[in-house]
């Protein structure tokens, strides 16, 4: 939701996703496409859309019904083999697993009946009621129907029989029946936002559907035959073959997106804006006339993110002579001047499609508002997102285009050569027009192939067909053929089949097979179109995405194992990625022992698909294959919309074990190590040196960069392969680090976020995070930081004989401002009321007590906040003050605020303005919130929140109340204002001090105890985020500042990181095929690190960066991977290893060391200790420990075995981060060090190659290995 906006995410809710595609199951009758094994690609679609909260789905069974040409619709029988579909198989092993009540032994379900587990039966013969039972457990909220491929294309197409509509919805396990009151017209309906989506199927199936989406039969005519035109049902297909995928759209002719991109249009700060006559590019300011320019210009350091055409509006207090806020005018932008300037005209409301804007200016729009732009009135501005129409051909207007004339052309090429039809998924790739011509020419070839053949092309160089007879032609020489079939007009010479035959050739070899990460990557990108057409929002594609990895092929010509997939016995079965890699790739993945850090969102993915690839289950002869996995982190409701192998009874498990036990039903063999350790600095815990180096590659799932960085250093360490994922919304990363080759992670790490300095929170905020911030800072000292400090004293103050000894220590203590701060708290926080009346939280007159306070309270804090700190700071530097530099102070980012304060209705002194009304009615949305926050901080409310629940009503009332008192005690009422904020130098401070102590210690003898609160950013019941909404919205008004919000103010005071499934989902995807890429050695240029935003969509692919090289002695180059190695026992000393460093470097005699370092911690300088032969004498692992205990970088001390484990008295307390480091250093087998030399004849300074000390035992020293 985070990421698609309250709009969008109800417009999800109401889509019906009509999925068509291979089931499974034992019968063609139930849409099985006679295999057992669904569709992969079908399942990972709905899985996305599942977890997106997409309303409904409707999954399509085949077969059964005429079309009205009278041919019988058949399923495409050939077209998919599910017995090479890994992922299709590990996805019913574990749905069968999960809805049986079993578990999965040897590749078999076995069922327990006796839990109350759906049998197999139930499921095993019917794949829809197997999908519809696993979408139901990913979300219950979500709709799960049935319906028959006839009766969804003769809705489609017009057709409306009784028996279609007994069919087309009726919930899984329910049968249709008139008499149980079922409503036809209901049940016939696909809803108000339907989308097709048509996934493993041929050309041909593709065609049919895509024309009945269009309203059209089955010959491309028009179904209503020259009546009103039908709505066009948005129209996707996907599909993998091999190593390639392909996705289609139609949205129709009149699609509109209402964001391209999902971004926040960024503000920026103003600085003037000024008429001009004309803006040198021809565009003449026409005073008087219809159009004037204006010269925007940016405040200095800003830079604004507009371009020529675009719209955008202004931000500030604009407000008439009566108070009532007057919207600044649109403008569109001119030209663009420079970075910080461009000129602009007001905006008549029309976009460029010549439709009304929704906040179309009149024509006569008073000047006098533009005006007010040039009077500094207006603040910052930001760009307007305007929807955007776009038209899409159907796909047989693609492939059978017609000519003028209105026949069908032989050739689609003219199409094909469109690059305006082709989304480019790879920057290499995509642009390539051959390539493009050869792929989609192979994808229809194979529709042709199965429709002649009946079954998808085999990979053996002699052909043995299913009738046990050889044949003189190869599938693969057949396949070729049908591709130059199909490619010969196109008068290219250059698309020879001769000239792409290696590139055919793949796709012909690998095409009967599916490959995980392809089919991963492919249901992300058709799931994340689903969303696009359900809601406008993002760019859709537009209209073909071609994929393809078949450079992970290089190096796989060990040898397939092709029994069993060309009709020959087989002891052994054959997967999908042996059958396209061979045996060798397959049992290197078996066999690997992978890292898998952090079990979320894309950790789930990760273990998924690994499973399904059959990563950790082999046995080799030295190694047994596994995952070990961690996260510390424990499972939270809001979890289950994008993990998909949790469900509600794990909600409080910690992550790795939930999903250890969850991702054994994918595959019974894989063996996974659960951890709950914290990878990280502190301490090793399990993962030591011993265990990195056991590892063949590591794979980040992490949500920070210091874990990232830490897992980093330990792989360039041990020389390990690491794999980096992140998300951010739609946008998605994938970082490949290669040992010995590339750059690591932390060679390019972006920099941290800078914080927010305290003075623009307090006083000077200029955005929305700004007031965000200071409201979550305010709710944390509200109703966390006082009531603990109430109770800290509740003891001390009941102790206290002598108040007025105790209030001078406070002001010597704090001093003046910080003591009165803390009194003021105290009592206001342990005053006598409402204790007074009793502490029964059941009794009605205490909560009625607690309610007045309460109230009381709030609408203080409410005043102090907004209006008098504000007034006092208006005070401080009036309006027309200047700075030190005699620059009128609030400028730049410096913004007066417009104090705020209530103003009853019916007020004699004061006229009550539209604005006004707002502004009291914000005002009473923060009097509620807190006054329900401060009554829970003295009631027990767990079990009935309505106890402290203040309605707005009520607040108002409370507020006019306290309005009309303040009239009659203004003087008082103002002074008493005055101190609590802050003020009152001139009042005797140590008599304000014990004025509010003895209130507290009044309090106090009651003995309370005040509950505190955390910050709860998921529960939308506890009025957290209300209240935060409310103070920083009130702040942001005052401050000229464009308000937000709940859902927004929840994400940002949350610090919630956006996350999509499908952006999860993908680069889950692409991580697992660099994990190939890197078991098999492939070379630096294979690998690509990947950065995509399905937004757009935008994919870049480059290979990763090679390792930087420095220059070392006699011009030798080193990298980060490098390693100098010096062995010998424990007690080797510091001189031993200085001249072993030299030798194992190869140094000359001119060469010296400068320095030795271990981390920050610098054991030897030669400048200080070249002729210290006691620190040169002493063992090295002593030194390095006297310079963990000293934290003397520079300067060392001889510490004694007894002082270094702090037992000797007198010696220096160890902190826990020195405990932690001495522990390592005993633990470790090798210690790296940095070493600098410098040249004594030219005097320059060298760094060696990273030197590893390996640890050896020392022979004067018994090891007892028992």
């Amino acid at each position: 939701m985070y990421t698609l906006g309250a709009r969008a995410h109800r417009l999800v809710r109401s889509a019906t996703a009509v999925l068509d595609g291979p089931l499974g199951g034992s019968s063609r009758g139930t849409g099985g496409d006679g295999n057992e094994t669904p569709s992969g690609l079908l399942y990972e679609i709905a899985k996305n859309l599942a977890l997106s909260g997409v309303g409904r789905i409707v999954l399509v069974r085949g077969g059964g019904g005429d079309d009205d040409g009278g041919n019988a619709i058949v399923d495409d029988v050939g077209y998919f083999d599910g017995s090479l579909d890994d992922l299709g198989a590990a996805y019913r092993r574990a749905t069968l697993a999960e809805v049986g009540g079993g578990v999965v032994e040897g590749g078999d379900v076995v069922v327990n009946d006796d839990d109350g587990g759906v049998a197999e039966d139930s499921f095993g013969d019917d794949g829809a009621s197997l999908l519809a039972e696993y979408v139901r457990r990913l979300n219950p909220g979500v709709r799960v129907n049935v319906v028959s491929r006839s009766a969804l294309l003769n809705s489609l197409c017009g057709g409306s029989s009784d028996e279609d509509k007994s069919v087309i919805a009726t919930e899984v396990g329910d049968s249709y029946d008139d008499d149980e009151g079922y409503d036809q017209d209901d049940v016939i309906s696909l809803g108000a936002n339907p989308v097709v989506i048509c996934v493993d199927r041929s050309t041909s199936m593709q065609l049919k559907m895509n024309d009945a989406c269009r309203g059209r039969g089955g010959r491309g005519r028009e179904a209503n035959n020259g009546g009103p035109s039908r709505r066009v049902v948005p129209f996707i297909s996907v599909e993998t073959a091999g190593l390639h995928a392909k996705l289609f759209c139609d949205f129709g002719p009149n699609f509109v997106v209402v964001d391209e991109d999902g971004e926040t249009p960024r503000t920026t700060l103003l600085h003037r804006v000024e008429e001009v006559m004309n803006d040198d590019d021809g565009n003449a300011g026409k005073i008087g006339g219809e159009m004037r320019l204006y010269s925007v210009n940016c405040l200095q350091g800003e830079r604004h993110d507009v371009s020529r055409g675009d719209v955008i509006e202004f931000h500030g207090n604009n407000d008439d002579d009566h108070g009532v806020r007057v919207a600044f005018p649109k403008c569109r932008v001119i030209s663009v001047k420079s970075p910080t300037c461009f000129i602009v005209t007001q905006w008549d409301g029309a976009t460029s499609t010549n439709q009304a804007a929704e906040s179309k200016l009149a024509a006569d729009s008073n000047s006098s508002i533009m005006t007010s732009l040039s009077e500094s009135k207006a603040r910052s501005f930001a760009r307007i997102k305007l929807p955007k129409q776009l038209s899409f051909l159907s796909l047989r207007e693609i492939l059978k285009p017609k000519d003028n004339e209105g026949s069908i052309m032989t050739s689609a090429s003219n199409r094909w050569d469109d690059e305006t039809l082709f989304a480019a998924s790879d920057l290499d790739k995509g642009y390539d027009p051959i390539r493009r011509r050869l792929v989609m020419s192979s994808m229809l070839a194979l529709d042709e192939f199965v429709q002649k053949y009946g079954r998808l092309p085999l990979r053996s160089s002699v052909e043995k067909n299913y009738d046990g007879l050889k044949h003189k032609r190869t599938d693969l020489e057949r396949f070729q053929s049908l591709v130059q079939k199909i490619i010969k007009n196109d008068g290219d010479p250059s698309t020879s089949i001769e000239s792409k035959d290696s590139l055919v050739a793949r796709f012909a070899q690998t095409c009967r097979a599916k490959f995980t990460p392809v089919q991963a990557f492919a249901g992300a990108l058709g799931a994340q179109e689903v969303l696009k057409v359900a809601t406008g929002l993002y760019n859709p594609v537009r209209q073909i995405l071609l994929y393809d990895c078949d450079e992970v092929l290089q190096g796989s010509g060990e040898g397939t194992s092709e029994a069993g997939a060309d009709g020959t016995d087989s002891s052994e079965p054959v997967t999908g990625l042996s059958y396209i890699f061979g045996d060798v790739t397959s049992n290197k993945l078996a066999r690997s022992r992978l890292f898998l850090v952090g079990a979320g969102a894309i950790g789930c993915e990760l273990l998924k698909n690994l499973a399904a690839m059959g990563v950790g289950t082999g046995v080799g002869s030295t190694r047994r294959g596994s995952i070990i996995l961690t996260d510390m982190d424990t499972i939270e409701k809001s979890n289950l919309s994008r993990q998909l192998l949790f469900r509600d009874h794990d909600v409080g498990e910690f992550k790795s074990v939930a999903a250890r036990s969850a991702v054994m039903r994918f595959c019974p063999n894989l063996r996974v190590e659960a951890h709950t350790s914290r990878v990280g600095e502190e301490d090793d815990g399990p993962f030591d040196d011993e265990f990195w180096s056991s590892c063949n590659v590591v794979l980040n799932a992490l949500d920070n960069v210091e874990a990232r960085l830490f897992v980093d250093s330990q792989c360039v360490t041990h020389g390990l392969g690491l794999i980096d994922a992140g998300t951010l919304g739609p946008k998605g990363n994938v970082q490949v680090v290669i040992p010995q080759l590339s750059e690591s992670y932390g060679s390019s790490a972006d920099p941290p976020e800078p914080d927010i300095p305290v003075c623009t929170l307090k006083n000077f905020p200029y955005e929305i995070s700004h007031t965000i911030q200071w409201a979550r800072d305010l709710f944390d000292g509200y109703f966390n930081r006082r009531p603990r400090q109430a109770n800290d004293y509740v003891s001390e103050m009941t102790q206290i004989e002598d108040l007025h000894a105790f209030g001078q220590s406070m002001i010597v203590k704090m001093g003046d401002d910080a003591a009165i701060a803390m009194a003021e708290e105290l009592g206001d926080d342990l005053g006598p009321l409402p204790f007074v009346v009793g502490a029964d939280y059941h009794d009605p007159d205490y909560i009625s007590a607690v309610n007045k306070h309460a109230l009381d309270w709030a609408i203080n804090q409410a005043h102090v906040l907004f209006y008098a700190t504000m007034s006092e700071l208006i005070q401080k530097h009036p309006l027309d003050s200047v700075d030190d530099d005699d620059m009128p102070f609030w400028s730049g980012t410096r913004r007066a605020p417009k104090p705020l304060r209530f103003v009853p209705l019916d007020s004699e002194e004061d006229e009550v303005s539209a604005q006004q009304v707002i502004i009291n009615e914000r005002i009473a949305q923060f009097v509620s919130a807190a006054a329900r926050l401060r009554m829970e901080s003295y009631l027990d409310a767990h079990n009935d929140k309505s106890v402290t629940l203040i309605s707005l009503e009520d607040a108002l009332s409370a507020l006019e109340e306290k309005a009309k008192l303040l009239e009659k005690k203004k003087k008082n009422s103002n002074a008493f204002l005055h101190n609590l904020s802050g003020g009152g130098k001139d009042s005797d401070t140590l008599s304000l001090i014990l004025e509010r102590l003895n209130e507290a210690k009044i309090g106090a003898t009651f003995l309370p105890h005040l509950n505190l609160v955390d910050f709860e950013k998921d529960d939308e019941s506890n009025g957290h985020v209300a209240f935060i909404t409310a103070a920083s919205n009130l702040r942001a008004m005052a401050y000229g500042i464009p308000p937000v919000d709940a859902m927004e103010t929840r994400r940002v005071a949350g610090r919630i990181v956006p996350a999509m499934i499908t952006t999860t989902a993908l680069v889950s995807a692409l991580s697992c095929l660099e994990l190939v890429k890197l078991l098999k050695g492939l070379p630096l240029t294979v690998h690509r690190n990947a950065f995509v935003n399905l937004a757009l969509p935008f994919f870049a692919f480059t290979s990763p960066m090679p390792a930087e090289e420095v220059s070392g002695v006699d011009g030798r180059k080193h990298t980060i991977w490098s390693r100098l190695t010096c062995s010998g026992p424990i007690s080797m000393t510091l001189e031993h290893f200085l001249k072993d460093i030299l030798l194992t470097a190869g140094c000359t005699d001119n060469i010296e060391i400068s320095s030795v370092s271990y981390g920050p911690y610098m054991i030897f300088a030669n400048f200080l200790h070249s002729e210290d032969q006691e620190l040169l004498n002493t063992p090295l692992l002593d030194v390095l420990k006297d310079a963990v205990i000293s934290e003397d970088s520079v300067e060392m001390t001889s510490v004694d075995e007894n002082a270094m484990k702090g037992n000797q008295e007198g010696t220096v307390r160890l902190s826990a981060e020195q405990k932690t480091m001495l522990s390592k250093l005993d633990q470790k087998t090798f210690i790296d060090f940095t070493v600098l030399v410098e040249d004594q004849e030219t005097g320059e300074e060298f760094e060696l190659p990273t030197v590893r000390f390996m640890k050896g035992k020392d022979p004067r020293i018994l090891h007892n290995d028992n």
